[in-house]
């Protein structure tokens, strides 16, 4: 979520529910906060803590007490939900519009995990130039470089 500082974040697992009839899990934009910054009510806002990676995304974990949110809000690419509450769909399945909005989140997770793994890459090549220049642990007469003790076991 865009937690801890958002005023809208995007709710992307709310159920939609339409006189008494659950139309499965929709993407909605959702108010967490009035516009002096305060939490709403039925809502709460908390700190996800450490994270190993990417600590300065403003993520934050968000609970949702019977939040009712306006029609407008519904973001339809997928589904329309008409004034009266009608649900029209060009996928007729719930699980089908699900897995359509939920793709759109999948690949930007995929993203950020293949960013992270560059980056350790980037840090390995680096600390393994840097090991090259170092002499290893030892009686001076012992010593070797790291490229004789390191390289192999990578």
């Amino acid at each position: 979520s865009s937690g801890i500082n958002a005023e809208w974040p995007l709710r992307p697992g709310a159920h939609l529910i339409s006189h008494g009839v659950n139309h499965g899990i929709h993407a909605v934009l959702v108010p967490i906060r009035d516009k002096q910054l305060n939490v709403l009510p039925d809502v709460l806002v908390e700190e996800m803590g450490y994270k190993m990676g990417l600590n300065g995304v403003d993520n934050a974990k968000l609970t949702f007490d019977n939040v009712r949110v306006p029609i407008d809000n519904l973001l339809d690419k997928y589904s329309q939900l008409s004034e009266d509450g009608e649900l029209t769909s060009d996928i007729k399945s719930t699980r089908a519009r699900f897995l359509a909005v939920a793709d759109q989140l999948l690949a930007g997770r995929i993203c950020i995990a293949s960013m992270c793994i560059g980056g350790a890459k980037a840090s390995l090549a680096i600390a393994i130039k840097y090991s090259a220049t170092r002499l290893t642990v030892g009686k001076k007469e012992k010593s070797t470089d790291c490229d004789s003790a390191l390289i192999p076991l990578l």
